[in-house]
């Protein structure tokens, strides 16, 4: 056995070093003679290793930050809307923190008015019976991102809508749809299918929850009135 993988390996010369999976595995003492070769060729690949691990964990490391950032910057979101007394006070937060915080190009928040109790003179709005109309797939999807329609990008973004190339689309409500949170971006490839969705679908269940919130206090300050 020794003599056919000597004989081999004399017939082969390069092959431990062409061969890197099996030159890592092999003890190779550091002393004299040809052995050396293989001993520096056995550190350079350890070495280049290392550096393609440490490269990894430099990544992650940075990602880990981002993350963290991300997190804090949600509590307080979260924290702000928590406070809001009325709808529109709700949209505001959302939407300033959204593109100050966040870096979101364009973001809407629309009302779907249903329920009256969800009505907000002031917040942008639109009766849920016309929403199943112009904007049925972006409804018929519980989170979206892509390009859509013209007349969608019109609904969601008004006069911005021109300018919009992709959108991010959460709709919010379990039951039947209340509202819808769109983020939007100039570039067509910004928002694709790929895009990750879970901080999207994550925001639209606390948007839901708060919205509940609201509507729940509407609804105990009519029964005091009455």
């Amino acid at each position: 056995m020794e003599q056919t993988v000597s004989e081999f390996l004399k017939e082969n010369p390069t092959y431990l070093y062409d061969h890197v999976e099996i030159l890592e595995n092999l003890y190779l003492p550091h002393s004299t003679g040809s052995a050396i070769s293989l001993v520096e060729r056995q550190v350079a690949i350890l070495r280049e290793r290392n550096k393609d691990l440490r490269i990894k964990l430099e990544l992650l490391s940075s990602q880990a930050i981002k993350n963290e950032e991300r997190l804090v910057k949600t509590q307080n979101l979260i924290l702000a809307m928590l406070n809001a007394p009325t709808i529109n006070r709700l949209t505001q937060i959302l939407l300033t923190d959204l593109h100050n915080s966040f870096d979101v190009e364009f973001c809407s928040l629309t009302i779907l008015t249903g329920d009256n109790r969800l009505k907000d003179p002031e917040a942008k709005s639109a009766p849920l019976c016309t929403a199943k109309k112009q904007i049925s797939s972006i409804l018929s999807s519980k989170v979206l991102c892509g390009i859509v329609r013209e007349g969608d990008t019109q609904f969601l973004f008004g006069s911005a809508a021109s300018k919009i190339g992709s959108v991010a689309t959460v709709v919010i409500g379990q039951d039947s749809p209340i509202a819808v949170l769109a983020l939007g971006n100039r570039d067509k490839n910004f928002y694709t299918a790929d895009t990750g969705t879970l901080f999207l679908s994550y925001l639209g269940s606390i948007i839901d929850h708060i919205l509940q919130l609201l509507i729940k206090k509407s609804y105990d300050q009519e029964c005091q009135s009455q």
